[in-house]
């Protein structure tokens, strides 16, 4: 492997949905490229591997693209993972693809577990189509205004949430878009994973019960689509 970009999925939680793919190319490449090196380290040592390990986030991944393409244009093999699932996607690592594209290096991908794909698997909605969206505003006034846009839209919606702004981004769906089904999945493939499912009424209600904790994916049923 030479001058390669391997852009790796890594386990959502559960370290045994690790591909056996992933787990040779982490072996044998040069350096990572991850968004945490805490979690870099702790997958790397769960499989016995020893790497060196660039940091990326949101601030610095722009300025520090160029000097990861140029490393790889020298002939270094990089993995590019993210802190947990499928790079790129909501997560740091589409500037470091960009400039490795724009400078010839050779781009992979390493397929494996995503959580948007896992969630739709078993949300037991019809989504043979679907809109990811990610992460919703903060401020309440436009997360309200993004949902309004969404009013019509035919096909189930995905969101990413933190726990402590699950409770009112789901009434903000619930004020904007109706009394929707929808599914709430809690800390995926680990040992607390929890989906919750129903009318926005009842899953507000069910999430309701206690402090969320944990990561939280939100699947919203399109116009219509539940009747």
């Amino acid at each position: 492997m030479e001058g390669v970009l391997y852009v790796v999925a890594t386990p959502v939680g559960n370290m045994k949905d690790i591909t056996f793919r992933a787990v040779e190319v982490l072996r044998d490449v040069d350096l990572v490229v991850a968004e945490s090196r805490e979690r870099a380290l702790k997958l790397l040592s769960h499989l016995s591997i020893r790497k060196p390990i660039i940091t990326i986030n949101s601030y610095n991944e722009e300025r520090k693209a160029g000097s990861i393409a140029q490393q790889l244009l020298s002939g270094k093999t990089c993995a590019l993972i993210t802190g947990a699932g499928t790079p790129c996607i909501s997560d740091p690592g589409g500037f470091v693809v960009r400039a490795c594209h724009e400078a010839g290096v050779d781009v992979r991908a390493v397929p494996g577990p995503s959580a948007v794909a896992g969630a739709i698997s078993i949300s037991g909605l019809y989504a043979d189509r679907f809109l990811f969206y990610g992460f919703l505003p903060l401020k309440r006034g436009k997360k309200r205004k993004v949902l309004r846009e969404f009013l019509s839209f035919p096909y189930p919606m995905v969101f990413f949430e933190s726990p402590r702004k699950l409770i009112d981004t789901l009434e903000c769906i619930r004020e904007e878009l109706g009394n929707r089904s929808a599914v709430v999945v809690k800390e995926m493939t680990k040992i607390h994973e929890t989906v919750i499912r129903g009318p926005l009424d009842d899953v507000i209600g069910s999430v309701g019960t206690e402090e969320p904790k944990g990561e939280y994916l939100i699947i919203v049923d399109g116009k219509g689509r539940s009747e």
